[in-house]
């Protein structure tokens, strides 16, 4: 206890060790580093807010580690023609208020999420969708105006009560949502707390599991302390990999890891000013230095990236990571115009801001990356902000360069939703695209228009290409992929984490035999 209180440079508290505090006898704690933005699965951008939406109100389908679709709410679904693609339910679905669960709330779902009135984010991901079809209680038929692979992706959408698909169920469905999970709304009295009990209607059957008290806990000094004394039982990716050492070797608590495909990167604000200049952005990236920070701040468990997809995904194809080389470096700040004034460790080649979230680990990786930075005369100032703050910044493209993760990176149109012309977030997608640093290139929207409506192998090629010329580009600086990572307590067994990170998997967890009511 003494070690890790010394590495996170906390003191006083000594007489911890060995004082645990008794945990909750009918449930389990998970911590979160944020709230999430809404649990409502039409209005969450953030990791948080999708990854609960997913256990009360999951999809037709969702994407294991491998990131291949599986049925979740449907039990098949097959492409009835290259336009047309049919599911079928699982007999008996209900919805946590007793109430069947058919067609017509998939239905009802999908064209709520297309409504204008509905104000949802995600509106723009089916504009190939040209209408639902119910065809009888338990099979939909979803028709495309023309050939759009990426569809099924977005298939993974929670599926509503046919009431509060449409704009007169919003409300409702914010303050107490309703869906089909393995886990049912309890209560959430304030933005730091909420409790979701286990669903006995849920097809795979009722979660052993008997609460799930979910905690924002925004300071990750706190957040270790937590599970130090035993008052909480799970913490998936919101911890420091310099602190998991320690943890492994308290008896009460496990670190589990696998691969993940998260992916970490400096976004750049390509709007106006020095980041406009694509020589400018290549010089950035041959000034970060990423293997480092793997080893030493991560602790190796990351894997540098060369751009957003992971190793192991179908479409990734090899690219150079963001090699260190000071000397081209150099060479393209001259040739964009900004030459050394007065020779190294003089004045700067030019000024730029950095803007992070107040994670320990994120503002101790944008202090690296300035001083990486200031090597190659480019002066960083670095701020860090609450993440709601930090996160509204990043939407409304009020930044010069950002860091952050895509929580997980499954669908490779992924790369069209953060990098087309058509997803700069503004007024029209609610601030919700995710090309925030505004690219806007028209070879590279051709290519990812294409790959959309490809079969599989001939999208492989054209996402290959995308990738290059991304490469090419530079409008994000790629750092690494992190490895997903739980901190679990003994009181919880049978959870085991996920690449992407998702909760999903406390549906299949319990509590030990010791710990049981």
């Amino acid at each position: 206890m003494s070690s890790i209180l010394g590495l996170l440079g906390v003191s006083g508290v000594l007489g911890l060790t060995g004082c645990k505090a008794e945990p909750p006898a009918d449930g389990i704690t998970v911590l979160l580093e944020a709230p999430p933005d809404s649990l409502d699965d039409r209005f969450a951008l953030t990791a948080n807010g999708q990854r609960l939406a997913a256990l009360i109100t999951p999809g037709l389908l969702a994407f294991d580690d491998t990131s291949q679709p599986v049925p979740v709410l449907a039990e098949s679904f097959r492409d009835v023609s290259p336009t047309v693609m049919e599911f079928t339910l699982r007999p008996g679905l209900t919805f946590h208020d007793g109430t069947a669960l058919t067609a017509e709330d998939v239905k009802a779902t999908y064209d709520g999420m297309r409504d204008a009135r509905v104000r949802s984010p995600r509106v723009e991901r089916y504009a190939a969708l040209e209408r639902v079809e119910v065809v009888d209680a338990r099979t939909v038929r979803f028709h495309l105006k023309h050939p759009y692979a990426p569809l099924v992706a977005e298939l993974s959408a929670g599926i509503l009560p046919a009431e509060r698909a449409g704009p007169e169920g919003v409300t409702a469905q914010g303050e107490h949502p309703v869906g089909a999970g393995p886990f049912r709304f309890e209560s959430q009295p304030d933005e730091e707390h909420l409790t979701l009990v286990p669903f006995p209607g849920w097809y795979a059957g009722a979660p052993a599991l008997p609460r799930l008290r979910f905690r924002v806990v925004r300071d990750e000094t706190t957040r270790v302390l937590e599970l130090l004394k035993g008052r909480a039982d799970l913490a998936v990716n919101v911890l420091s990999p310099a602190v998991l050492p320690v943890l492994r070797r308290e008896p009460h608590l496990r670190v589990l890891s696998r691969p993940g495909t998260g992916f970490t990167y400096v976004g750049l604000n390509l709007r106006e000013g020095p980041l406009a200049d694509a020589r400018v952005r290549k010089a950035l990236c041959h000034l970060v230095d990423v293997k480092p920070v793997v080893e030493h701040k991560l602790h190796g468990l990351a894997r540098p990236a060369g751009g957003m997809l992971p190793r192991a995904h179908w479409a990734w194809i090899p690219l150079p990571e963001c090699q260190y080389a000071p000397d081209e470096a150099a060479r393209l700040l001259d040739a964009a115009g900004y030459p050394d004034p007065d020779g190294p460790g003089g004045e700067p080649r030019l000024t730029l801001s950095l803007k992070t979230s107040t994670d320990r680990l994120r503002r101790s990786v944008g202090l690296v990356l300035k001083e990486q930075f200031s090597r190659g005369g480019v002066r960083v100032e670095v701020r860090s902000l609450e993440f709601g703050t930090f996160f509204e910044d990043v939407r409304r493209g009020r930044f010069e360069m950002f860091t952050l993760k895509f929580a997980s990176v499954m669908e490779p149109d992924l790369l069209r939703g953060a990098f087309h012309s058509a997803n700069v977030p503004g007024p029209e997608n609610h601030w919700g695209g995710f090309n925030r640093g505004a690219l806007r290139d028209t070879v590279l929207d051709a290519l990812l228009e294409e790959a959309a409506r490809l079969p599989r192998e001939e999208r492989r090629r054209r996402y290959g290409e995308a990738q290059a010329w991304l490469s090419e580009l530079t409008p994000v600086l790629p750092l690494w992929h992190e490895d997903s990572v739980a901190v679990v307590s003994t009181r919880l067994e049978g959870f085991e984490p996920s690449a992407h990170g998702l909760l999903t998997p406390l549906a299949r967890a319990r509590l030990a035999p010791e710990s049981a009511p």
